[in-house]
């Protein structure tokens, strides 16, 4: 019987990198112009090939690449763009236990999946984004630099200071500043600027396949620019999640025309969808123990507004 256990040992052992290396995507369509960097050597992105946590997407100026995701999460990768993947999946492979996103560089398309609210954490070399069902698309102009506009959902962008801001209006956006701070765009100029440069597929989603589109086109008319607003006082990061329910944002810090905090009732029902989706989980996998709250929404509190910089855009 002692071959029988060898033959068992090596089996296990040639496992166990085809486990590291689990599927947790596949490209849906890939425009010449990618690669992939896997375990450091780069490989040309074709379609239908399959992606593993731990891989990084890479794109010239040319190169768009849209990805989906076990958990129905969608992502699209323009051009001159990075963009480092984490990901865990629960037993079932139906969900995330965590997703984690690096966006380095680049312009990208966000839209979250089945995956529970806080297994998702999207950062860039300044900032960080809460993503509570979502489509938003990001632009990493700089290391100094992030912007986003969020086409549906809410998205909460804190910047290296701990300060953050909340959109939920369609449209929105906000911006690192060179500070470290979070700001909306100073005016219309901007603004246009802005989505010219670094939002590709809010000038057109021509080239995006029918489950990324988001009718954002309409983003780019002066009547969709976030108001200016004039700076009040800097709230700090969401402190971690504890074990008593969140108080209500203050509704004075807000933008004109923006809500400040969410109705009790609509409160209550993300926090009943949270037990549900922990129960759910705990049927696919066993969890660890965590509090059952949600995070706190700090609500909209600029420190003011956000000139872009432009970054470095191209790289072949």
């Amino acid at each position: 019987m002692t071959w029988l256990r060898v033959l068992l040992v090596t089996l296990v052992v040639l496992a166990l990198p085809e486990m590291a290396s689990a599927t947790i995507g596949k490209v849906l369509s890939v425009k010449q112009g990618a690669e992939l960097v896997r375990d450091g050597k780069a490989v040309r992105l074709r379609q239908g090939m399959e992606i593993s946590s731990g891989d990084m997407v890479v794109t010239n100026s040319s190169g768009v690449v849209q990805l989906l995701f076990a958990d129905e999460t969608k992502i699209a990768v323009g051009p001159n763009a990075r963009m480092m993947l984490d990901v865990t999946m629960l037993r079932g492979k139906r969900r995330a236990k965590s997703f984690a996103v690096q966006a380095l560089g680049g312009s990208f398309r966000f839209i979250s999946g089945n995956s529970r609210k806080r297994a998702y954490s999207v950062t860039t070399p300044s900032a960080t984004m809460a993503v509570r069902g979502t489509i938003f698309d990001m632009w990493i102009a700089s290391d100094r630099q992030s912007a986003m506009i969020v086409l549906e959902g809410t998205v909460q962008m804190c910047g290296r200071q701990g300060v953050c801001r909340s959109a939920r209006r369609q449209c929105s956006m906000y911006a690192t500043s060179s500070g470290g701070g979070v700001g909306s765009p100073v005016d219309q100029e901007q603004y246009a600027k802005a989505v010219a440069a670094g939002f590709p597929f809010v000038t057109s989603e021509q080239q995006l396949l029918p489950p990324f589109q988001a009718g954002a086109e309409g983003c780019g008319r002066e009547s969709q620019v976030v108001p200016t607003v004039a700076p009040e006082r800097s709230e700090p990061r969401p402190a971690p999640r504890q074990a008593q329910a969140p108080s209500a944002p203050t509704p004075t810090a807000a933008p004109p025309g923006e809500e400040t905090h969410e109705p009790e009732e609509e409160r209550e029902e993300e926090r009943e969808e949270e037990r549900e989706e922990e129960r759910e989980e705990e049927r696919e996998e066993e969890p660890t123990a965590e509090p059952n709250t949600e995070e706190r929404d700090t609500g909209n509190t600029p420190d003011g507004d956000a000139a872009f910089d432009g970054g470095d855009r191209e790289r072949d």
